[in-house]
């Protein structure tokens, strides 16, 4: 719920002091993967854990490139059609990496 909350002040925040470009659309990345990188942190010593990341973020290049910023309907809470699947994909992607790479045995 934090997230969700600081994803829309920031977004509204940020949307009075920019033109219409993308990095409103960064700034929501980077929360999410903050957010992300903190809930997995005990998962920090794997190089996989920020291989994943960095794959989350990547998914994420097309909703910051796609979104039009510009637009004036596009408040703080319409940023959230950015930060949910964001978060959705990033922390995906490093439970993936973390069943695919990590060896603990399956229990029985």
């Amino acid at each position: 719920m934090l997230l969700v909350i600081a994803a829309i002040v920031t977004s509204s925040m940020a949307k009075q002091h920019m033109q219409g470009n993308a990095a409103m659309g960064i700034g929501g990345c980077t929360i999410v993967l903050l957010a992300v990188a903190k809930i997995r942190w005990d998962l920090k010593q794997k190089w996989w854990f920020w291989t994943a990341l960095c794959i989350g973020a990547a998914l994420q290049l097309p909703l910051i490139f796609l979104l039009p910023w510009a637009a004036p309907r596009l408040t703080g809470i319409g940023a959230m059609a950015f930060v949910i699947p964001g978060f959705v994909m990033a922390l995906g992607c490093v439970f993936l990496a973390e069943k695919v790479f990590s060896h603990r045995p399956s229990p029985k």
